[in-house]
């Protein structure tokens, strides 16, 4: 089985370096943000209300989910293209376990998540972001049990649903409500109770506080603890649920 997925996240590799830009396009709109957006958070305080004098601090961790759960959901648009083009069809008669194929759509979106979160980190280094390596190091683990929930969601959503026009309203229709309740933009502290509320309810919030606990080193934070808590079991779910989903149709 190992064999199987190693050969099946590089045949996902070798396709995206024959055009590589869509693993840089996944950047465009966090550097946006850094650019254009954190100018306006120096005026607002909150680096010193939450106890440093970086506001990059705050703002930096809070971006790599939200790139970890685009890149994972987006990956459905991905499938319903090699259904298109009869690639998934082929599968059906390839003696290869079902698990394999959709592990190796997920491995590369970890690959790609891993890129596109170091290079959002090394761009944002002149800006003034500053960071352990120990606690990038965990973050990474985080994102990559929230890519692994966000990957298999999308592949199971786009292999039952296998058209654009149906997997595109409910791609958008999340991705905005997710980004604005995960605190990325603005602390949720800021938020009125009932958003708070709402909040608990999105995986991302957990994932979002609990990167602003590791850039502190605070490995020990309530909200670190939380976030492997909540992001393991769903990884272990949702796995299981894009499996059979892989299974029922290839079969």
């Amino acid at each position: 089985m190992l064999r199987e997925i190693r050969l099946l996240t590089f045949r996902r590799l070798q396709l995206c370096l024959r055009n590589p830009t869509f693993l840089f396009m996944g950047v465009g709109a966090p550097l946006i943000y850094l650019a254009l957006f954190t100018p306006l958070l120096k005026n607002l305080n909150l680096a010193q209300l939450s106890g440093t004098k970086n506001i990059l601090i705050l703002f930096v961790p809070g971006m790599l989910p939200i790139i970890a759960f685009s890149t994972g959901l987006f990956t459905g648009f991905s499938i319903i293209d090699e259904i298109r083009s009869d690639i998934v069809e082929r599968f059906r008669v390839a003696p290869i376990s079902r698990f394999s194929i959709l592990a190796g759509y997920v491995l590369f979106d970890v690959f790609s998540v891993f890129f596109q979160s170091i290079l959002f980190v090394l761009i944002a280094v002149p800006f003034g972001f500053q960071a352990k390596f120990t606690g990038i190091f965990i973050l990474f683990l985080l994102l990559l049990l929230l890519t692994v929930i966000t990957s298999s969601l999308g592949n199971a959503l786009g292999i039952f649903l296998k058209s654009e026009d149906r997997y595109s309203p409910i791609v958008y229709g999340i991705n905005l409500p997710i980004l604005l309740l995960s605190g990325t933009l603005l602390p949720m502290w800021l938020a009125p109770k009932w958003l708070k509320t709402l909040a608990y309810f999105n995986p991302v919030f957990y994932v979002v506080n609990a990167s602003r606990s590791l850039v502190f080193e605070d490995f020990t934070s309530n909200s670190v603890l939380y976030a492997f808590a909540i992001l393991t079991p769903l990884a272990i779910g949702t796995l299981l649920l894009a499996t059979s989903a892989f299974k029922k149709f290839i079969n």
